[in-house]
């Protein structure tokens, strides 16, 4: 057999066809890990999303079963949820900072943004299960990143609390 060189012995690679394939490799494996991180990213969105729906869920089951209120406090990195606890047995009613029993508080990755027919950031609900006040929560990609996970959002509704996405400036129900 003959090689390239119109001489016998094995073919082999010159250098610059290992470099070239060495710069394929190598950009496919950029491309691959930067798709991996926003796969990671939009995982991490609806995560938390569901993790503050599931604690929601919870603080309002809780203020039917207990009968008594319980107070959401959201902030731009988190929330906490409380039970109405002062004074025993029943309750003011009021939310009273280091008072009232801590029932979840968690820090979360994504930022988080309110909408709020009141304005605020805070609300409960009453002993009833009904929130006092309606709107929605949203969870924001980190910087550098451009996902659009399935869930980012969840609507705050007197009688109902539910997931969504959010487009074209609204929460839009799942």
């Amino acid at each position: 057999m003959r090689g390239r060189n119109g001489k016998g012995g094995a073919e082999g690679f010159t250098l610059v066809e290992i470099a070239i394939t060495v710069a394929i490799v190598g950009i496919l494996v950029m491309m691959a890990v930067s798709s991996f991180k926003d796969i990671g990213e939009k995982y991490g969105i609806e995560a938390e999303t569901k993790l503050l729906y599931s604690d929601l869920m919870a603080a309002r089951g809780r203020a039917l079963q207990r009968n008594r209120y319980h107070f959401v406090r959201i902030t731009s990195t988190g929330y906490a949820t409380y039970e109405d606890t002062n004074t025993l047995p029943d309750g003011n009613r009021a939310y009273d900072v280091g008072l009232d029993n801590q029932i979840v508080n968690v820090t979360l990755k994504h930022t988080v943004t309110t909408s709020l027919a009141g304005g605020g950031t805070n609300f409960e609900f009453n002993s009833h299960g009904v929130a006092s006040d309606t709107g929605y929560i949203l969870l924001s990609p980190r910087p550098g990143f451009s996902v659009n996970p399935d869930y980012d959002c969840i609507t705050i509704r007197e009688t109902r609390i539910n997931t969504g996405r959010f487009n074209a400036g609204a929460c839009v129900e799942k």
